[in-house]
């Protein structure tokens, strides 16, 4: 990858800081963390905080390249302009502008996280129902057998007159 002017790649930095200087928002550094196959690498100091550094920044985007905002980061890095579309508006890149853009990202994907789990929940809810209703259905027939047995039994040990 061709470097631009970059911050040191050893500089420990925080995920904000970090998030400014590659121009996307501190919480899609800290999701990247969290990815499950070739996450963001995190340096712990001795205190237990943690920091970032702009060389695993890179090896990340190089790993990743079709994450959204990786192809930006890259960009920035090899010192390209950011692409337009015809007809658009200049990219904003303020950290605040990318900041809101993430923040709805991660809204949406919080949202529908939820959906998701309200929609296993009621799966969970509609076979804990059934299977309360066939115990129950199970119960009343033992029920009935039982009290079938016993009018029998108490009906042929009565005397009769």
């Amino acid at each position: 990858m061709a470097e631009a002017a970059s911050p040191d790649d050893a500089e420990l930095l925080t995920a904000a800081e970090l998030a400014q200087r590659a121009g996307v928002a501190a919480s899609t550094i800290t999701n990247w963390t969290r990815l499950k196959r070739r996450p963001l690498q995190t340096v712990r100091t001795s205190d237990g905080a943690v920091r970032f550094t702009w060389s695993h920044l890179k090896e990340f985007c190089d790993a990743n390249p079709r994450l959204r905002g990786v192809t930006k980061i890259r960009r920035r890095i090899a010192g390209q302009p950011l692409p337009r579309t015809a007809g658009s508006r200049p990219a904003t890149t303020t950290p605040e502008f990318e900041d809101l853009k993430s923040l709805a990202r991660d809204l949406r994907n919080a949202a529908h996280e939820n959906l998701q789990a309200a929609l296993a929940a009621a799966r969970l809810a509609e076979e804990t129902a059934r299977s309360h209703r066939e115990q129950i259905e199970r119960l009343a027939a033992a029920m009935a057998a039982y009290d079938a047995a016993l009018t029998q039994l108490t009906a042929s040990s009565v005397p009769h007159d």
